[in-house]
């Protein structure tokens, strides 16, 4: 069953709400922004083969074998070639093979990368991206070879701020943070004998925070929320950040192994901005919905664009395991290099699935819709 039409209405309405004041013009322009000091920064890591940023034709795996790249990282880097031949940058042979890398030059980047604060600003986004961006790009030489990791950059001396920006502190997720807020209120509101409430791949809460504090606000008897997640430093983080509340519970749960946990046992999934790391959309959206009761919903926060500036930082938080075999999803992702499903997608495999779904907030028009970042509901 469907969710009501108005609920989707209240919970745009307090999605725009939480975002009075700010100014949402330009925002397509400062993504771009975003995305080009990315292209650039790819550039500078690919001119490590000297031979391709010296015109010669170079296969992928050449250029793979030229900068060391580990074999967990390597789709990422055949991703930067297709991206930028696609830009521009880069001259496609139509055989797997590439020249002319046009490098960007120091007073180019430097250019782009001083626009960059600007757009990060625009956005919403904290001080601390600028620095995580710009460092993560510096690096990316030693990042494909995992000399430096990713989460060092992140997180430096285990500070949050750059996640929390990423996550919950930005025009973006402001938004859709909100939305998933109001919406899973409501629908706790409408089981009279409580809500059991599962979460996957909570990281560091920044969706489970404005959750909590609406079912609070709203007085919402019978709640049981569970937080989970692979992590247990994202759980002990969690554990003590929401200790006032008694009703929520912490575990681990990978939604890429099969869950052992009694069909129908929960009335709402909320999963924001994990899904894309299933290996497989379809078989994962099955076993959450084996989990769901009748009349059960699924919310979903989702990223439906690739955004460059994700494939030259966050995107190496998904590759496979370190010293791990190389693997590949086997839904429609399979040998397309790529992470992220659009919006038809995502409405066609929760079809295919079984479920019902929603209008898909914040929609197509509007400032907001450049940001491509959405909310689904699907329904048992």
């Amino acid at each position: 069953m469907t969710l009501p039409r108005r609920w989707f209405d209240e919970a745009a309405d307090a999605g725009k709400a939480a975002l009075r004041g700010k100014d949402l013009t330009g925002l397509g322009r400062h993504m771009r922004q975003l995305d080009e000091t990315a292209l650039l920064g790819m550039t500078r890591a690919l001119r490590t083969d000297e031979q391709l940023a010296s015109g010669a034709v170079r296969s992928a795996g050449e250029v793979l074998e030229a900068l060391g790249v580990v074999p967990r990282h390597r789709w990422i880097v055949r991703r930067w070639l297709k991206v930028l031949a696609g830009a521009g940058r880069l001259t496609a042979s139509g055989d797997g093979r590439y020249r002319e890398l046009k490098v960007a030059g120091d007073d180019e980047f430097a250019a782009s990368a001083g626009a960059l604060d600007h757009s990060r600003q625009a956005l919403g986004y904290p001080r601390e991206m600028t620095r995580f961006f710009l460092d993560a790009i510096s690096w990316l030489p030693q990042l494909v070879r995992d000399e430096v990791s990713v989460q060092s950059i992140m997180f430096p001396d285990g500070d949050f701020s750059t996640a929390m920006g990423t996550y919950a502190d930005n025009i973006i997720s402001t938004f859709t943070n909100r939305v998933t807020a109001v919406l899973v209120r409501r629908i706790a509101e409408s089981k009279r004998r409580g809500a059991r409430i599962l979460e996957v791949g909570a990281g560091i809460g920044g969706t489970t925070a404005g959750i909590l504090d609406e079912l609070d606000a709203a007085g919402v008897p019978g709640i049981d929320y569970e937080f989970t997640d692979l992590s247990r430093f994202f759980l002990s983080s969690a554990a003590e950040r929401f200790a006032d509340r008694p009703w929520v519970r912490f575990g681990i749960l990978d939604v890429n192994t099969a869950l052992d946990r009694p069909a129908h046992s929960v009335d709402i999934i909320v999963a924001a901005n994990v899904l894309h790391n299933a290996h497989d959309v379809d078989v994962v959206l099955a076993r959450l919905r084996r989990l769901l009761a009748p009349r059960g919903h699924l919310v979903i926060i989702e990223s439906c664009r690739e955004h460059y500036q994700v494939m030259t930082s966050m995107q190496f938080l998904m590759s496979g395991r370190a010293g791990e075999p190389a693997w590949d999803f086997t839904d429609l992702r399979a040998g397309a290099d790529r992470i992220f499903l659009d919006e038809a997608e995502w409405r066609d495999r929760l079809a295919a699935g079984g479920f019902q779904t929603g209008p898909v907030l914040p929609g197509t028009g509007g400032p907001l819709a450049h940001l491509a970042q959405h909310v689904f509901t699907a329904s048992t």
